[in-house]
């Protein structure tokens, strides 16, 4: 089963107590993930993040609106714009109106997604556990963390070389300052520390001649 076929039927699993018809707001959403642009920000992202739901899924409070945010959360994605999670939001928001969500519901699954700005200091275990998920590739083994900073490349084609090192470099930066990258302590002690040496070995290959 390929991976988009395997999301596909969990989604429906997953949507099909909440809408009456999963398959409209499916082809949508995997239409968005499968946007020509998206090299790292694709469907295979959302199966990562769900893979690692379902290894920590017993620390989530709310397993379900967790998994719905993690579905949602790049839907939109321009690496032109700064408000992508707002849209994605909204999208998520448009999407399940009719849904047997209720509105505390709908208004977590909001609050989660906005929660995946960076950096965002999570306000309670739900949330701490949806920004590691999302982080969870900068913690990487060495070879796949180095083919996502290619991806990430990719996405930013459009900005000179010159401009996309100085950007890059203060993003990474920005996850090396802060005291700790993740906030579960069953994520951070499998990934912080790969984490750090991932950060810190890409800002030296950005600082290259």
């Amino acid at each position: 089963m390929t991976t988009a076929s395997a999301l596909q039927q969990r989604w429906r699993t997953v949507v099909a107590p909440l809408l009456p018809d999963p398959e409209p707001t499916w082809q949508q959403l995997a239409t968005h993930y499968n946007g020509p642009h998206r090299q790292y920000h694709t469907l295979d992202h959302v199966a990562a993040c769900l893979g690692w739901l379902d290894d920590y899924r017993h620390l989530a409070a709310d397993p379900l609106c967790l998994e719905l945010a993690l579905w949602a959360h790049d839907v939109i994605y321009d690496p032109r714009a700064a408000d992508n999670e707002a849209r994605s939001a909204d999208w998520f928001a448009q999407q399940f109106a009719d849904s047997y969500l209720t509105d505390q519901q709908l208004a977590r699954v909001h609050e989660l997604i906005m929660a995946t700005v960076h950096p965002h200091p999570p306000t309670d275990p739900d949330m701490a556990l949806l920004q590691d998920i999302d982080l969870s590739i900068l913690g990487a083994d060495a070879e796949l963390y180095d083919r996502y900073e290619g991806w990430i490349r990719q996405e930013y084609e459009f900005v000179p070389e010159a401009a996309f090192r100085k950007g890059r470099s203060a993003v990474l930066r920005s996850f090396l300052d802060q005291a700790v990258i993740y906030h579960t302590a069953e994520l951070s002690e499998r990934l912080e520390v790969s984490a750090r040496d991932n950060l810190s070995r890409a800002l030296g290959k950005l600082s290259e001649d």
